[in-house]
Parts: structure tokens; sequence; C-alpha cells
């Protein structure tokens, strides 16, 4: 999920600089005697994690710079630091915050949640590529469902829908193509994302902002952006303030079977 958002302020002015999706963070300055107080407005329906980079001026910072924040959801008027005069003169601030969705200490998630396999009952794919594979999942826990354009893509799992992407047409077999990728991110309660790629142009059936269950129908498969072919490409992550953490991830097949990791070049059949 490439969600990251820098923004620049100077002096009092917090100007934020159009990178990647749009996140709702608000910040300000409030005027306090020899300085300022520095808050912020997370008005995202998921926690936020921020690091603010304060150059000050014959000022210091009561938490210290370059430290990063956790915004809890739909939350106003964090007050982040207090920014005093250290001697008498002129003072003043300027620098840069850097935000982006989830929660970038993340340790405590489900690890033995029993994710279902995100396709239809009695239906039956290969997963053509596993966890680090050698073809692109180079030291990253992704899967690789292959499966026509089309097939239905139920979600794994329940949570809220933070990004969706379904305008791209376009496909090739190399890494320049990553950036036509289409998607659908979904959060999960427990702070982990999901991340289901390459659906169809137009395939999406959800938007930004739904709340999804268990196997509701999300998007139709495709073979859109860095693809060698029609699949699903799957994966479960925490996302940190500059990049994600892949996760290992295991899988209900059946009733009558206990939940497992999934073996590459198997053909797995959802009962």
């Amino acid at each position: 999920m490439n969600l990251l958002k820098v923004s620049y302020f100077i002096w009092t002015c917090l100007i934020p600089a159009g990178l990647f999706a749009q996140l709702d963070v608000a910040s300000r300055y409030e005027n306090i005697e020899n300085g300022y107080e520095f808050y912020v407005d997370n008005n995202e329906p998921i926690p936020v994690s921020i690091q603010v980079s304060f150059k000050l001026k014959n000022l210091k910072s009561s938490e210290g710079n370059d430290k990063i924040f956790l915004l809890p959801a739909n939350t106003k008027n964090i007050k982040l630091t207090t920014l005093t005069q250290i001697k008498k003169g002129k003072y003043g601030v300027s620098g840069s915050a850097t935000y982006n969705y989830g929660d970038h200490y993340l340790k405590d998630y489900e690890k033995e949640y029993p994710y279902v396999l995100p396709f239809n009952k009695g239906e039956a794919y290969m997963l053509s590529q596993g966890y680090n594979g050698k073809s692109s999942h180079a030291n990253e826990n992704a899967l690789d469902f292959s499966m026509p354009i089309g097939t239905p893509i139920l979600a794994v799992r329940g949570g809220l829908v933070v990004e969706v992407v379904d305008k791209f047409s376009k496909n090739c077999t190399t890494q320049d193509c990553k950036e036509f990728n289409n998607k659908v991110i979904i959060y999960h309660d427990d702070g982990t994302f999901a991340e289901y790629t390459h659906i169809k142009q137009k395939g999406a059936k959800v938007k930004k902002g739904d709340v999804v269950e268990k196997n509701q129908f999300i998007a139709e498969s495709g073979n859109v952006g860095w693809s060698t072919g029609p699949h699903l490409h799957f994966v479960v992550f925490i996302q940190t303030l500059k990049g994600r953490k892949t996760l290992e991830t295991k899988f209900k097949i059946s009733d009558n079977q206990p939940i497992q990791f999934l073996t590459e070049k198997t053909e797995y059949k959802r009962l």
C-alpha cells in the first residue's frame, strides 16, 4: 500500500503536498506564552502514524524531534508536542510531517486468524506462487492464485475498505507496470491490512469507506499491471510509516480441516 503522505509547514502554517492517496489529517499550531503547542486531527476512520521533523529556532520540543506518534481513528485536538522558547529573543519553527495509514509499532495481531480462500465454494485454483517465490515474491509473504479474468474475488476477512483502484487496463510482464496495478485494500480490526491486486478494469464491487463482511464479493480478478498472466495477487501486511511488513497467514480450507499455510504449486478447492 503506497499511501505515504509528506506535508511541509513553514513557521506556523502546515502545507500538504499531494502524494498518493489523500489522507484526511490536519495539523495546526496554537500560540502559548513563549512558544507554541502543536495539534493534529485524524479524520480518518482508522489509526494513522505520523512523524514530525522540526527545524527549531530558539525553541525546544517537549517530545524531542522525529518521534513517530500514533493518531487514533476519528480523533481531534491531539497535542503532539509543546515548543518552548529557550532564551529571550526571536523564535520560530519550520519542518515537515510525514504520515501514513496504520500503526507503525503494531506487534500484537491475530497470528492464528482463520482466513478463507478468496473465491467461491466449489471452485479450485492453483497457487502458482507462494511466500518468497522466485518469480516476483522475493522477501515478500504474498500468494498468487491463477484464475480466469472475471472470477469473483471474495474478502478473506471482514474490515473497512481504505483504497480502491480499478481504472487501469495496461499490462506488462516487467516491474515498470507496477504503477498500473488495480487493487482493493481492506483494513482489519486487528490492525492488519489485506491487498487484492491485478483486478480487472472497473472490476471493483466496493468503494473506499465501505464496511465489508467475510466472504463478500469485492472485485473481479484480472490481468492488469505487473502481471505475467491472469491471477489474483494477495497479501496481508502491517503498514509502517514508510513501508510494510508482509505476513504469513493460515487458511481454513474446509470445516473438517485445521487452519494451514498454503503450499506453492498446489491446487486448492474451497469446500
